[in-house]
């Protein structure tokens, strides 16, 4: 059986988007192939767990500088692995460092989740090395046609991008008599215009100008997450007097975030910059058949949430902009429901765990040489790509 390799900063129990895209895209692949997942313990400890054809590796972890995971022993772990295939989830230095010094001479292939936008001081010494390692990729992975042009750090490499749509498993957000109990409840705690925004409380994340859209707004703003911006944000929203239409849910369970996407309104995702690659939470809300408001970024959102069609799109940082489009949609069910029934068509179309899983066993077959999957898996179509097993400095 063909051995592959998963090399990422975090895994579960470890909570955050990359970590649960790695478990259930390596949960996917063990049934075709051997697979081995490498990540940053939370301790100084090794932990090792197997699962059938799954085996994961907790690294044993020092500290972590800069938003990288410091693991001395991650390079020993890699070169211990048998590996055909070895895939690189990135931006994350610790899985070059130790892809570099593992010496491992099997298919690359990395995922290219997000740009490096915050340590761009830092940028500047760990390009050039970041440069090589793209050149010596098989594949570079990447969830987005936009996101692929738009990346600055991915020029002269696009002709070794290949497209893969990040998916969502829609049977999980169907409205189950539990699920529609508790969105009947939230429905009558506040009412039936409520804007809901989910994420993490941080800078990328634009939720200062949705709270600036909100005095000229008649609805309620539900705020799912926590962060570091969470008292400011507290303290912005009395500084403007919306106070009483914003209610910050703190974190919310798996099972209450669809409860709470099947009874609000709308989703708004207002983020800034690129470091939102994605918003896998539009995919959720579609799959509820929401509306979604979001932000023309340089990345895969405005390709997910298409204007017009799925919801809108606005210029970031753009309050007034982000209130005139949630206001068209407060007042007119007619066009909430039919982006609502669109995005739910795109979702179950483009959009599922199964067809990603299915894309990624085509990417990995012809990386062996061979052009496609035999039938019986099962191979999705995938646009069409450069030719594959290039890589090499």
């Amino acid at each position: 059986m063909v051995d592959v390799v998963q090399v990422t900063k975090y895994y579960p129990p470890f909570r955050g988007g990359v970590p649960n895209y790695v478990q259930w895209l390596s949960q996917g692949l063990a049934g075709s192939y051997r697979v081995t997942v490498l990540t940053s313990n939370t301790r100084a400890v090794r932990v090792e767990e197997i699962h059938e054809n799954l085996r994961v590796i907790y690294v044993p972890r020092w500290k972590e500088v800069r938003s990288t995971a410091l693991c001395p022993t991650l390079p020993w772990e890699l070169s211990r692995c048998r590996a055909d295939i070895v895939h690189l989830h990135f931006p994350d230095p610790m899985a070059h460092l130790a892809f570099a010094l593992a010496g491992l001479c099997g298919k690359l292939v990395i995922s290219w989740h997000g740009d490096i936008t915050r340590q761009s001081f830092l940028l500047r010494f760990y390009r050039r090395f970041l440069r090589r390692i793209l050149r010596r990729a098989d594949a570079i992975v990447v969830g987005s046609p936009t996101f692929r042009d738009g990346s600055h750090l991915l020029e002269g490499e696009r002709a070794r991008c290949v497209v893969i749509p990040y998916g969502i498993d829609p049977a999980k957000f169907e409205p189950t008599p539990a699920i529609a109990a508790k969105s009947k409840e939230i429905r009558e705690r506040y009412g039936d215009r409520t804007l809901l925004f989910v994420g993490r409380l941080i800078h990328y994340k634009g939720l200062e100008y949705l709270l600036r859209a909100m005095p000229g707004l008649e609805a309620k703003l539900l705020v799912a997450g926590i962060g570091y911006l969470d008292r400011p944000l507290r303290r912005l929203a009395a500084e403007l007097g919306v106070q009483g239409k914003v209610e910050f849910l703190g974190e919310v369970s798996p099972q209450d975030l669809v409860a709470h996407l099947h009874a609000c309104t709308m989703l708004v995702l207002p983020s800034i910059n690129s470091s939102e690659s994605y918003g896998i939470v539009q995919l959720e809300a579609m799959a509820c058949s929401k509306p979604v408001v979001s932000t023309n970024l340089p990345t895969g959102v405005p390709w997910v949430n298409q204007d017009g069609r799925t919801g809108f799109v606005v210029p970031p940082c753009d309050s007034p902009a982000l209130a005139s489009a949630i206001r068209c949609l407060l007042d007119s069910p007619r066009l909430r429901h039919q982006f609502g029934a669109e995005g739910r068509r795109r979702v179950e179309s483009e959009f599922t765990h199964e067809l990603h899983v299915r894309r990624m066993l085509d990417l990995y077959w012809r990386l062996r040489g061979r052009e496609s999957l035999p039938s019986a898996v099962g191979a999705s179509p995938v646009a069409p790509q450069a030719p594959l097993g290039q890589g090499g400095e």
